[in-house]
């Protein structure tokens, strides 16, 4: 300060180039998340496409293990899987460049985000279906499941024949 009392009387205002941060592009808007479309598999289908089921614990870190679904599937440690997440559902695909792979002791891991987008709850059961002609593992929330055995097998309207 100068005799003045006022700070920089006199004298322009400058910036201090260490206190600036630099100029920095911004990034591209992320790009959602394409998950694929999983066919729906009508009577005739289910009946001629084998499918597996099982139904597992998660353990804390999201792992689980399933021997007859990896044998199925022909997945054996280190075989490597790409994760997707649906509307109740976790899709583990094969893929040659997946982020994950099988361990060492055949277990899989769902990550804690693809687990909350699912709604599967933590360290809780939940349903496996191996679909090994199309080298496919879902995994679904036993809500899920058993609201659809309930509509399957609710009430039905009943048919009078009135000849």
């Amino acid at each position: 300060m100068g005799s003045s009392g006022k700070a920089g009387a006199g004298r322009p205002e400058r910036l201090i180039g260490a206190l600036v941060p630099p100029l920095t592009r911004r990034s591209a808007p992320a790009v959602p998340l394409v998950v694929p479309k999983l066919p729906r598999l009508g009577p005739a289908d289910a009946r001629s496409e084998p499918l597996l089921l099982d139904v597992v614990c998660l353990d804390a870190s999201g792992r689980f293990c399933s021997r007859s679904v990896l044998t199925a599937l022909a997945w054996s440690p280190g075989h490597r899987v790409d994760v997707r997440v649906g509307m109740d559902v976790v899709v583990i695909a094969s893929c040659a460049a997946g982020r994950q792979a099988v361990g060492g002791r055949g277990e899989l891991t769902l990550p804690i985000s693809a687990r909350m987008l699912a709604g599967l709850d933590l360290e809780a059961r939940v349903v496996l279906v191996a679909v090994p002609t199309r080298d496919l593992l879902l995994v679904h929330p036993p809500a899920l499941i058993a609201g659809l055995l309930a509509e399957y097998y609710g009430p039905r309207p009943e048919h009078h024949d009135d000849g």
